[in-house]
């Protein structure tokens, strides 16, 4: 909710209070924050509060739709700032709190956007921006309609798409040069990376594994690839 307030993204129709909530510090500052930008502030019922926005602890904001972008402002957007692109692409992620996961990290490592499909995958729901504990709000986030195209697009930008695969081709990240302009490319969670999103990456890579489960979480494999980007841009000695 606070992340929502200070992006200022989205059209914001209203803060609702449920009725007898104790005047916290927290509570005070969003209503202070929501007033200084002449959002209205109403009290409501806790009951029905609850059924109009679970988990809400007191408090609700009715908001507009998530807004997004297309993938040339996101381009744009890393121009601007005169860094070296780096875009996230979910290939059909389902669960929401790997989404909110990862974009958590994105925010972290300085993600310029996030590029995910419309189909078949999870999009910005509450519960995407809870777990992401508000970043989601200020991501640059485009839905397409076919995400390999998209990345094929990219490519002809000068981007490198890197994927995160086990596969026998796929390099180890610890010998992946990452400080180019680059879409790294994550998997869904039980198939990993589709085939036709596979073979529009110019190159895969994998975390080797010494124990006995055969796969790491998708959102922690995507936080240790954004953070090894990260790393390779300060860092990296060919």
């Amino acid at each position: 909710m606070r992340e929502c307030l200070r992006a200022r993204r989205r059209h914001i129709h209203r803060l609702i209070l449920a009725q007898g909530i104790k005047s916290t510090p927290v509570v005070q500052e969003i209503t202070r924050h929501a007033r200084k930008l002449k959002i209205p502030v109403d009290t409501a019922p806790r009951q029905q509060l609850n059924k109009v926005a679970a988990g809400n602890q007191g408090m609700a904001l009715e908001v507009g739709a998530f807004p997004t972008f297309d993938v040339p402002d996101i381009l744009r957007h890393a121009q601007k700032l005169g860094e070296t692109p780096f875009l996230l692409a979910l290939d059909h992620i389902e669960d929401p709190h790997n989404v909110g996961a990862l974009l958590r990290t994105a925010d972290a490592v300085g993600v310029h956007g996030i590029i995910i499909p419309n189909r078949r995958a999870a999009s910005i729901t509450p519960t995407v921006v809870n777990t992401s504990a508000g970043a989601a709000e200020h991501h640059r986030v485009a839905v397409v309609a076919n995400l390999a195209q998209a990345l094929i697009n990219l490519k002809k930008e000068n981007l490198w798409v890197v994927g995160v695969e086990k596969a026998e081709n796929a390099l180890p990240y610890h010998q992946t040069d990452l400080s180019m302009p680059l879409v790294l490319v994550l998997g869904n969670e039980g198939k990993g990376l589709s085939r036709r999103i596979a073979t529009v990456c110019d190159l895969l890579m994998a975390f080797p594994m010494r124990g006995k489960i055969e796969s790491l979480n998708a959102s922690v494999a995507g936080g240790l690839a954004m953070y090894e980007v990260w790393r390779s841009r300060q860092f990296y000695t060919p």
